[in-house]
Formats: structure tokens, C-alpha cells, sequence
């Protein structure tokens, strides 16, 4: 049976969070569901939904208790009959869960993202009020369980999918190599992340020093945008290899930087199970990250990845300086990474594992 749903989402970023709820609307639409996002208007996941012509309406949450933004909200879900709920952030999932409650849909959704523990003050019962609960690591989920005592029954682990239509070892990077200046004898380095504090830009660029006389032919990408631009910038301007690297600012075409790369590294102290890694690990690209987060659920060390001392740059380097000098190794982890991927991190795997959840939690309210 095809159901209605609505994902609500607070933010006005874009990133993982934001990209995965994209993805998944638009996998569940391709299955024959109506699904709809109410988000921020002017945001880029607004945007973006428009322009991949999936419905959203556009909703301003200003606050956790948001009582125009709970109107809206429960307005938009009884003009499209929306019988499942499925909120994101903090604020929205406040303001859409008391909607939710308030138009009397069969089913409460909340997706936990992130790795930060939630607080058990009898105050913050949110996440008391969903029927499910869906993290994106089963590190996320057995924290809740242990910490925020959730029953097990009602948590599930869905990792982020990878589009394996768009993430193929067969794309082509020569565009994006000759656009950015790279010669044919240059090694590629990248690193996609929003740049902010917890992804440690500083590292991996402490990292790239480290490497510099060594490897006097590697390149190092910095792909994305974010509050920590500037800073990023001066740091990298004051290391001994500013001029080796490459800031690219936000990118649509990932798959083509990938591509263009050699290897991938995620220098981040805090993650859940980053898309970034599984997007390069099913292009067949040699992985370095710390096993903080969701992260050890992806890169198994030696096998489909290496690990590294989370904000060590020392430890990084050494990673990277490895599959540098060894081809044959980064082929290996390469192509045991896309088959890890292929195995339960595609996109096709979280739309199905999702509505698997959402019937079984509906067959449970009916008896």
C-alpha cells in the first residue's frame, strides 16, 4: 500500500543531513509513495526539492515551540492527507511532532542524525513521542538504548544509501582535472566536508605538510564551503604547502572530483556515518578516517580502508604516505570498499529497510 509522507527539516544548511532527505523522498517517490518536504523557505534543501521536482511547502520554524509553525505545519499535513511524519532536526522535530499529534497521523517518525547524546531531562521528551525512531548508525541506536533507555524495538539503524547510478568507478575526471590545474604526473588528495571546527580541516592540512618535501608531486583538495572558510584559508597559507592546496569551494559534482582523485581522507572528530566516505568508497577510492562515530561500520582497517588517530596528524600522514607508495594496495582497498558499500550502503537498501520500518510499526499500532 502507498503511503503519504511528510519530512519536515529546520535547518537551512545543506549537507549529509540534508542530502540523504533528498535522496530518500525521491527513492520513495520512484516506489510510487507521495512524499513531500516542509522546510524553511529560501533554504537550499528547498531549492534543491524543487528543482528534483519533489513537492515541498515552505514553512518558517523560529523556535522549538513554534505555535505558527505547528499550525502550518499540522495545515499542510490534513490538505495532503498525510497518514506518516518523519522530522530531522531538533526544532522542526519539536514543531512537527506536536503537528503530527495534533492532525492524528498513523505514524510519528523521528531521524537522528547525529552522534550527540541527547539529554534525559524529563523536559525533553521529543523523542518519547515518536512511535520509531531512525538513526544512521547502529552507534547512534545502541547509545540511545543504553543511554536514553529506548526500547530496542522501536530504533533502527538505516545508514545513509549511496546512488550507485552517480557513484561509479567508471565516471570521468579529466574535466575536473583540467579545470583545476592538474597535470597527469600529480597525486590527488581530496577531502569533501563542510568546513567547520569538527571536521578539522587544520589536520589534514598539518597532515599535508607533514607529507610536503616527501611527496613533492601530491595535491591536496579542499571541496566544500562553510563558516571555517576563511580560517581554513590562512592556515593553509601559512603552511609550506599553500601553494599545493586547492580550495574548490562547493561542488554539485562530486562524483567528478572523486574521480579526479587518488585518495580520500575525513579528518572529522565527531561523525556519524559520514556519506562522504561511502560516496568515495564506492567510486573504488582508497579511504583515511578515524574510527570515531559510525565511521568503523564503513572502513574496517586494512580491509576496506585505513584507520587513523582521530586529530593526530602524524597518524594521518603516515596513512596517507602508504597508499601513496602503494598502488597495489590502494587498488585492493578500492575495490574491496565499493563491494563493502554494495553490500548494505546503497540507496536502494535504506528506501527498502525504511518502509520495511514503517510497516512493521504500523502493524503494531493496528494489533
Amino acid at each position: 500500500m502507498a503511503n503519504r509522507i511528510l519530512h519536515t527539516e529546520w535547518s537551512s544548511g545543506w549537507g549529509g543531513q540534508e542530502q540523504r532527505i533528498i535522496m530518500e523522498c525521491a527513492k520513495l517517490i520512484s516506489r510510487g509513495h507521495t512524499v513531500l518536504i516542509a522546510c524553511q523557505p529560501g533554504s537550499p534543501l528547498f531549492r534543491k526539492a524543487a528543482e528534483r521536482g519533489i513537492p515541498v511547502e515552505p514553512v518558517v520554524i523560529r523556535r522549538s515551540y513554534d505555535l505558527r509553525a505547528i499550525w502550518n505545519i499540522s495545515r499542510i499535513i490534513r490538505k495532503h492527507g498525510i497518514s506518516i511524519v518523519n522530522t530531522h532536526s531538533g526544532k522542526d522535530s519539536w514543531v512537527g511532532g506536536f503537528a503530527a499529534k495534533l492532525a492524528g497521523v498513523d505514524l510519528l517518525i523521528r531521524t537522528r542524525h547525529i552522534a550527540l547524546p541527547l539529554s534525559n531531562s524529563p523536559l525533553n521528551f521529543i523523542h518519547r513521542m515518536a512511535d520509531g525512531i531512525i538513526t544512521t548508525g547502529e552507534h547512534i541506536r545502541q547509545a540511545m538504548i543504553d543511554r536514553n533507555r529506548i526500547r530496542p524495538e522501536r530504533i533502527v539503524s538505516i545508514p545513509t544509501g549511496i546512488c550507485l547510478d552517480r557513484f561509479t568507478p567508471d565516471v570521468d575526471g579529466s574535466r575536473v582535472r583540467d579545470e583545476l590545474g592538474l597535470s597527469a604526473q600529480d597525486m590527488v588528495v581530496t577531502m569533501v566536508a563542510v568546513i567547520r571546527r569538527l571536521k578539522r580541516h587544520d589536520v589534514f592540512i598539518a597532515a599535508a605538510q607533514l607529507l610536503g618535501e616527501r611527496f613533492p608531486n601530491v595535491k591536496y583538495l579542499v571541496v566544500g564551503d562553510g563558516p571555517g572558510l576563511e580560517k581554513t584559508r590562512k592556515i593553509s597559507e601559512d603552511s609550506r604547502v599553500g601553494d599545493r592546496v586547492v580550495f574548490t569551494g562547493h561542488r554539485d559534482d562530486i562524483p567528478e572530483i572523486l574521480a579526479a582523485s587518488d585518495i580520500f581522507v575525513l579528518t572529522s572528530e565527531k561523525e556519524g556515518v559520514p556519506q562522504s566516505i561511502a560516496e568515495a568508497m564506492a567510486m573504488e577510492k582508497a579511504v583515511v578516517a578515524s574510527p570515531i562515530g559510525g565511521i568503523p561500520e564503513l572502513i574496517r582497517d586494512g580491509e576496506t580502508g585505513l584507520l587513523a588517530d582521530s586529530c593526530n596528524p602524524e597518524s594521518f600522514a603516515a596513512a596517507i604516505a602508504r597508499l601513496l607508495e602503494d598502488m597495489p594496495l590502494r587498488r585492493r582497498l578500492g575495490e574491496a570498499a565499493r563491494r563493502h558499500v554494495l553490500a548494505g550502503f546503497t540507496d536502494e537498501t535504506m528506501a527498502a529497510r525504511t518502509l520495511d520500518f514503517y510497516d512493521r510499526l504500523l502493524r503494531r499500532k493496528s494489533g
